[in-house]
Formats: structure tokens, sequence, C-alpha cells
């Protein structure tokens, strides 16, 4: 069933916001009471914590059995439903669990990374159910507008939901933290729900026992990660642009993990006065992604306008051309590096107010450096063999993200909790390691390009 455009921004929205708690829960207090309330060993919460982004891989597999397991009747929603119950359910049995890790105890450890492997399976399972559903009832007009407003409200949700949890858990204190942690399967499915409400239509009898005769084939995991994995040792094109994914979302997201440390060990902020830098690093990384993306609209439209006028077809016409896209990303780049620069002094100083003016200026240049990456990854595949290239484009997805917690974990580990530097010396050397890393993707994608891409897919 085809829904209007309306219906499908609003139900659609309402699911990426009751992620978005989740994901806001993870990045703005779990990290934040973990190692700076309970004094619990960085490096291996950030392990631990980061093992949920490993569970990407396994969507396609999760996305079969949708197909050949419907529940009542239904492909889709019962397994969203599912994948939200068992990642909420995670949050309220966190705080108890983590008290026994300060006491030493290693089934606390066990339970821990047990909770944070049933959160990576709400996730993978919600991102597959997600855009199957969106491919049933939306049209191939409508569904690049609905992702890239699910997309932006998501990044906003979770400026909010840090606000509200500011609100909730002024300061730490274990019952303050288990009341707004028990508020979270309320809030997820609640939410999610409403998103799901009448989108998905119910299978016939018919088509019931036609998947019982004819159920789709089991989907092999490793084998077609294989295939991709082999691209990068013969096309020089795809192996750059995957070192390019891996090192943009460590220089976006590593400061995901320790954004509330540094504003207890630099500003002495308590638990709800830190969600202020996660609100401010999503809301104006979605402005700045915001701003380009209506840059590049406007562009891209005189640009067509002048096709056009030639008597040629504008049809033809890309949005973001990938030479302009890079000129982009050097403008987006230059100025993230000197946000984090500035970061570094300001972190040296402990300066406030010097901290909040650079982290503003960072967090709005990584929104103009992400909307010209993201749009590379979209165009970067080869006609026939999309599924290989998509494919090693999310696989460097996960190994980013799994990365850009271990290593900001490694990094205080090392740098602060082994006593070998302050905190302010140690913050300003992470910033500037960030800022090498936007360098580092720069100097890797400059290069590349799609007709390099595609003429090295030719060899195979």
């Amino acid at each position: 069933m085809i829904v209007s455009e309306g219906r499908a921004k609003l139900q659609f929205t309402l699911q990426k916001i009751a992620i978005a708690w989740s994901f806001c829960m993870v990045v703005t207090s779990v990290n934040r009471v973990a190692i700076s309330d309970l004094g619990l060993p960085a490096a291996l919460m950030a392990v631990i914590i980061g093992v949920y982004t490993l569970f990407g891989p396994i969507q396609p597999v999760i996305g079969r059995m949708c197909e050949r397991w419907p529940i009542m009747g239904y492909r889709r929603t019962p397994y969203m439903l599912i994948g939200t119950l068992l990642g909420s359910l995670a949050f309220p049995l966190m705080p108890p669990v983590m008290l026994y890790m300060v006491e030493g105890s290693l089934l606390g450890y066990l339970a821990f990374l047990l909770l944070f492997c049933a959160f990576g399976l709400c996730i993978a399972m919600q991102a597959n159910v997600f855009l199957d559903l969106l491919n049933d009832v939306t049209t191939d007009e409508t569904r690049s507008r609905v992702v890239t407003m699910t997309w932006t409200i998501q990044a906003l949700s979770m400026a909010a939901w840090a606000y509200v949890f500011g609100l909730l858990m002024p300061e730490y204190t274990p019952e303050g933290m288990q009341f707004m942690y028990n508020l979270s399967p309320l809030v997820m499915m609640s939410i999610t729900i409403l998103g799901l409400w009448g989108l998905e239509t119910k299978l016939t009898p018919e088509q019931l026992a036609e998947i019982k005769r004819n159920p789709p084939k089991p989907v092999k995991l490793l084998e077609p990660m294989k295939e991709s994995i082999n691209v990068i040792q013969y096309n020089r094109h795809a192996a750059l642009f995957f070192v390019f994914i891996i090192f943009s979302l460590l220089s976006v997201f590593l400061q995901d993990m320790i954004q509330e440390v540094w504003a207890a060990d630099l500003f002495e902020m308590e638990a709800g006065e830190s969600t202020i830098f996660q609100t401010l690093y999503n809301g104006l990384q979605t402005v700045g992604m915001a701003a380009c993306g209506i840059f590049v609209g406007v562009t891209a439209s005189k640009r067509k306008q002048k096709v056009i006028d030639a008597g040629g077809n504008g049809d033809e016409v890309k949005t973001l051309p990938m030479d302009f896209g890079k000129k982009l990303l050097k403008i987006g780049a230059s100025l993230s590096i000197l946000g984090f620069a500035l970061l570094a002094w300001a972190s040296y100083e402990k300066n406030l107010d010097l901290f909040y003016a650079f982290y503003c200026l960072s967090a709005f240049s990584l929104g103009l450096y992400v909307f010209p990456s993201i749009s590379f990854m979209a165009d970067m595949t080869v006609k026939g063999q999309e599924s290989k290239y998509l494919g090693l484009w999310s696989l460097a997805q996960v190994i980013g993200l799994f990365l850009s917690f271990t290593v900001s974990g490694l990094l205080y580990s090392v740098l602060v909790e082994s006593g070998w530097l302050q905190g302010n010396m140690a913050f300003s050397i992470i910033f500037i390691l960030q800022a090498l890393m936007v360098v580092l993707c720069y100097i890797a994608v400059r290069n590349v390009t799609i007709e390099g891409l595609q003429a090295g897919a030719r060899t195979e």
C-alpha cells in the first residue's frame, strides 16, 4: 500500500525520533556515568559500548527472516516492535549492572556486554525494517525526500533528547539514573507504535501460502562480505574511498564517546549540564548540512536551467557532481580543521567561553563536511555491481563507527587515566588528532573519481 508523502514523512520521522532516544542515551549518559561518575576504565567501556556497531552487517539476514517468517500476517511491523522492545529493555538494566561493575564483578562486565549486544540487534533490526517498509509504502519520487526528512529530524531529535536528559537528571544519582532509564521502554515503544500504525498491509492467505511453498532463500552472510572486501585488493579507487569513509567517521564521531567526559574533567560540569554539548553538536551539524544542501540545490537548478536554455536535456544534470562536491568538501574540511585546532587551544586554556564558540564552529563545519561525503557514497557504484560496492561502503561505516568508540576510549585511558597527562593537555592532543584525521580524509579522496572506480571494476 502506497501512502501519501506527508503521512510517510510523519510516521517514518516518529520511528527515527524513537531510536534517537536510545542513541542519545548511549552517547550522553551511559558513557558519562560509567567513566566520569563511576570511574570505570574508559578503554574497556568504549569497546563494550562500541560492540553494538558490529551488528550492522547482519541486516540482510534480518531482512530475509522478515520475508521468510511473517508474524500474524505482517512482515515488517512485528520485527520493528520486537527490535525496539529488545533494545529499550536493555536500558533499565544498565544502572544496577554498572554498580556491579564498580565492585569488580566479571559477571557485571559480561552482563553489560550482553546488554549492548541486545542494543546492537535492536539497531540492526530497526534499520533493516525501516528501509524495507519505506520501500513498500513510498514511490521512487517521494522516497528520497522522506529519507532526507527523517535523517534530519533524527539528528535534531538527539539534540532535543539531550536537553530532556539534562532536565531529568541534573546531576548523577543512582536513583535519578534508574528513573530516567526506566522511561526508555515506555518512550521508545509508544513513539514507535505511532510511527508504524496502519502503514503495513496484512498479507492475504494466498500470499502466506505462497511464502510457505516457495520461501526466499537464506542469506549467506560472509560470502557477499568477502566479495566486497575483495574489491579493495584490485580497485585502487575503491580502496582509497574505503579509507576515506573510515577516517571520515573517526573524525566526526571520535568525540561522541568523550564529550560528556571533557565536560566533567575540564569544566567540572554535572551530568545535566554536560548534555549541552550533544545538543549543540547535533543541532549545529544539522544546520551545516541543511545550509550545504540548500546551496547545492540552488546551484543545481541554475546548472540545469543553463542546459535547458542551450537546448539540452536538464534531467541529465547531476545534483552534486563529484568535482563540485570535492570543492565543498575542501571548504568543510578546512573549517573543521580550524575548528579542531581552536578547540585544542580552548581545552588547553580551560576557557569555557572560548570552548563553546569554537565547538559551535566545529559542529557547523562538520555539517558542511558531512553532506558531500554522504552524497559520494551513493554515487560511487558500478552498474550491475551496486550491492557489492554499497556493501563495501556499509562495511567501512561499521569499522569507522566501531573505531570511533574504541579509539576515543583508548586515548582517554592512555593519556588521562594513566596519569601521563593533565586533562587539558590530553584533550588538546585528541582535538589535534581529529584535525589530522580530516586531513587524511581529504588526501585519501582528492584523486578518487567515479570514472576511476568504474575503470578498475572492469578488470574483474
